[in-house]
This record gives structure tokens, sequence and C-alpha cells, in this order.
């Protein structure tokens, strides 16, 4: 009816076939970070760094690589594993898969246990044997919510409520991080310095890497207030 009341013929409204629109959905590009910069896995495959294909380090990505792992390790034709399985670990002067080396009568953790330590950053030879205390959720978080906190008392509040403060330091690449509710914050770098000069936290855990701090008598009084 609503070409009778556009004006057309109405032998012609009827009989013309009606014009189907077609549309066009895009998918975002994916996001990904690594070596302390974020950008799409489009601009990634330009990177000098990258040393396979887009498919083949979006799929590892996928698996739960870490993307500077994905990046970096190439394809491991003729080593009777599937690629996409894994990536493998060196220590001992030894390569495995991380399941392989949950088996291993060297490690002293579970395999879940050993996961959560490669993913925060901890070199092979300590992941094989740290424990976490009781309570504390050691790894990457399920949400990276990837914001910036510039605000000590917001971090306070954060740490008093259970939120962990890790540093990752690999040389070129310095990361603070408080996981708080299983969503990761990025702390500023100014924030942290100014943390330290006031002897707010303490460090409870330290490797060539990774520090681990939690309140001090000194931050938890002024989380109080």
């Amino acid at each position: 009816m609503s070409r009778i009341h556009d004006g057309w013929d109405a032998t012609e409204a009827i009989t013309s076939p009606v014009e189907v629109k077609s549309r066009k959905y895009s998918r975002p590009p994916l996001i990904i970070e690594a070596f302390g910069e974020t950008k799409s896995a489009n601009e990634w495959k330009d990177d000098p760094r990258v040393l396979v294909k887009p498919n083949v380090f979006i799929r590892r990505v996928q698996h739960g690589w870490t993307p500077e792992t994905a990046f970096t390790t190439e394809l491991s034709i003729g080593r009777g594993r599937r690629e996409g399985s894994g990536p493998t670990y060196e220590a001992f002067d030894e390569e495995k898969t991380i399941r392989e080396w949950a088996q291993d009568e060297r490690c002293l953790v579970s395999e879940m246990t050993l996961r959560k330590n490669l993913q925060s950053g901890m070199p092979m030879n300590e992941a094989l044997q740290y424990r976490r205390r009781p309570g504390r959720n050691l790894g990457v978080p399920k949400d990276d919510a990837n914001r910036t906190m510039n605000e000590v008392a917001s971090v306070l509040f954060m740490m008093k409520d259970g939120g962990e403060l890790w540093v990752y330091d690999s040389g070129d690449n310095r990361r603070i991080s408080l996981i708080h509710n299983d969503v990761r914050h990025t702390i500023a770098e100014e924030t942290f310095q100014e943390m330290d000069e006031l002897g707010l936290f303490s460090r409870v855990f330290q490797t060539d890497t990774v520090q681990n701090f939690e309140l001090s008598p000194k931050g938890r009084e002024q989380a109080k207030s």
C-alpha cells in the first residue's frame, strides 16, 4: 500500500520486485597489547618484532598465549606438536610445554598455579616452585580494564579492599598494575613513586622481573582515613 500512497501505478506497484538493501557488517578491530604498546592486529603484522603471520598470532592469543610469545615464537615445524597447543618454556636447559613441566618431578606446584605464575611474568625456574599464599589471587585477571589510576587515595582504597600491587620490569618495559576484583588497573609511575616515598606499601615478593607489594602499617592507617 505504501507504493500506491507514493503515487505508483497499481499494476507496477504489484509486479515490481522489492529492492532488498544489503547491510554490511564489520567486526571491530582486534586490539592487542604487547611490548608496552597497544595496536590492532592489522598494525602488529607490520611490526618487525612479529615473526609470524596474523592468522598464527591471533590464534595463539585466542589459545591463551601471551602476545609477546605469540609474536616472537616461530612456527615449530616437525616438533611433534600441533601448532596452537601452547608455547614451550625453558628451564634446566630443557624446553617443554606448561603441561609437560607440570608433570615433571622438579615442578613443585600444580599446573594451574604454574600457569598463573608464568602469566604474572615470573621466571620459569621460580614459577616451578612458587606457591601463592592462601587468599591471594596471582595471575592474569579475567577482565582487564586497562584504566590508569593516578590518585593515591583510590589505590589505597583498592589495596585495603584486597587489591594486589604488582610491578613487572623487563628493562625496556615497566608495568605497574593493581589487580582488584579480577580487574587490572594501570598505576601511573608518579603515583607509585609518591606512595613509595611516603612508605605506604612494603614488598612481599620479588624476582628479577616481578615485585609484589602490600600496604604497610602506615598505608593501612592512611587507607582508613
